[in-house]
């Protein structure tokens, strides 16, 4: 293997800092430079919610590796406050603006586009408001636990996964908060009955929930004071809005690399793009749904760590392929879990598949045994194979062990007759004897 290999990742994230990682491994001679546009990388976005709850005290914990750590441990060079502006790729380089803020071209053999997502901020007025935040990225955590200190009434616009984290951690430090969410549930990416349970969730614990609410924009002086939609007005100190996230593929168009239908890096399972020499990675590309066989834009970071592992393996001349995903997930509302993957039943009839569904109420474990709480569990079934094509859960406890075994028969094309027959342990402290997975595909299995 040759000496000369230089491999440059454009994205110190979850992505990109996986990628580098994997590229040493495969090829310990390799230069690897890792170019990152903030202060900080390898970091756990998705522990910013808990952050700003108070449950991580400092924003440091959140970061795994620091540059110094990863030029010690891999012989990665990584400089932060690095932003690339453009990439030549017919003559395989890029011109980038240091911390120090001078302009320099850096040429490479390979390049690996990690460059992650934005946060989704629709045009509204107002936005330019003092007190009107995102969050994504570690320096604005910062930025708005300070503005927290000084809030009393928080308003968040969406509810989807961030949106619900920050609504429990905002109530655990004493904030009033209200959800604006556009659509007629709370977590719009599991299947009405589940959602139900969630709002009850949120409203136990003191969340106003506001639904069917297009915010059009906001009012104040010089700090956001109200928050408008079309029928309404809001009073608030803050805002954050948490309405999604798009992928950051300005560089992978300059750079002539193709696009999928959902605007995100179309690849192969080699993560390679359509532009040889190039590999894209994370929250800026598309996966292969291994239910709808066929890419789609699911940005979650254990996603994006994978995307980082192959990406740089066969960036550095191995030989790796992503399987795909089913679109995994799980969160926590409060005292509640939240879990889904593979298809909901919306999803599934809009993919034309032919259904049936099971929803069902169990206990998490043996009746007789002290503690535990309710699960509710929805399957989602395709009538003329009998596969499992989809799950939801909700429950005071067990969700993420069902889910993950869920995920793994789904992944696997397991029918529900297999899984009422999959040997999954038993003990009271867990579960019945008949666990509610196990229960609910007997259920559709009668059907």
């Amino acid at each position: 293997m040759s000496n000369s290999l230089k491999i440059v990742v454009v994205g110190g994230g979850a992505a990109g800092m996986a990628a580098a990682a994997s590229a040493r491994r495969v090829n310990p001679s390799a230069e690897i430079i890792v170019l990152e546009a903030s202060r900080h990388v390898s970091y756990g976005s998705c522990g910013i919610p808990y952050y700003l709850g108070g449950l991580v005290e400092d924003v440091s914990r959140l970061v795994t590796y620091t540059p110094e750590e990863f030029k010690r441990s891999r012989r990665v060079e990584v400089q932060i406050n690095s932003y690339v502006k453009s990439v030549n790729a017919k003559s395989k380089t890029l011109v980038y603006v240091s911390g120090k803020g001078e302009e320099k071209e850096m040429g490479f053999d390979v390049l690996i586009l990690a460059t992650g997502a934005k946060p989704l901020v629709p045009k509204m007025e107002g936005l330019g408001l003092k007190g009107i935040h995102t969050v994504r990225f570690l320096e604005g955590a910062v930025r708005l636990k300070d503005d927290l200190t000084h809030s009393k009434r928080v308003t968040i616009i969406g509810a989807g996964y961030i949106g619900l984290e920050l609504a429990e951690n905002l109530r655990r430090i004493g904030k009033e908060v209200t959800i604006l969410e556009l659509l007629p549930r709370p977590m719009p990416n599991v299947d009405p009955e589940l959602s139900a349970v969630i709002s009850r969730e949120l409203t136990i614990n003191g969340v106003k929930l506001e639904l069917n609410k297009r915010v059009i924009g906001f009012k104040g002086s010089e700090r956001v004071e109200k928050v408008v939609t079309e029928d309404a007005e809001y009073e608030t100190d803050l805002v954050v809005i948490a309405v999604g996230v798009r992928p950051n593929v300005s560089l992978a168009r300059q750079a002539g690399v193709e696009l999928g239908e959902s605007g995100a890096i179309k690849t192969n399972s080699r993560m390679e793009t359509s532009v040889k020499g190039i590999f894209a990675a994370g929250d800026n590309c598309e996966a292969q749904h291994a239910v709808l066989n066929k890419p789609v834009y699911i940005p979650l970071a254990q996603t994006a760590n994978k995307m980082g592992y192959v990406a740089g393996a066969n960036a550095a001349g191995g030989n790796e392929e992503f399987p795909g995903v089913v679109g995994s997930a799980i969160t926590r509302v409060f005292n509640l879990e939240v879990g889904r993957t593979g298809l909901g039943e919306e999803e599934a009839e809009k993919h034309g598949f032919e259904t049936k569904s099971v929803f069902i109420k169990a206990r998490s474990r043996a009746g007789y045994f002290p503690g535990g709480g309710d699960i509710w569990v929805k399957l989602i079934v395709e009538k003329s194979s009998g596969r499992v094509i989809g799950g939801q859960m909700v429950g005071y406890e067990g969700v993420w062990s069902r889910i993950v075994a869920l995920s793994l028969a789904i992944m696997n094309r397991l029918t529900v007759k297999q899984i009422v027959f999959s040997d999954i342990p038993y003990a009271p402290p867990f579960s019945p004897v008949w666990d509610p997975l196990i229960t609910a595909a007997r259920v559709a299995l009668r059907q």
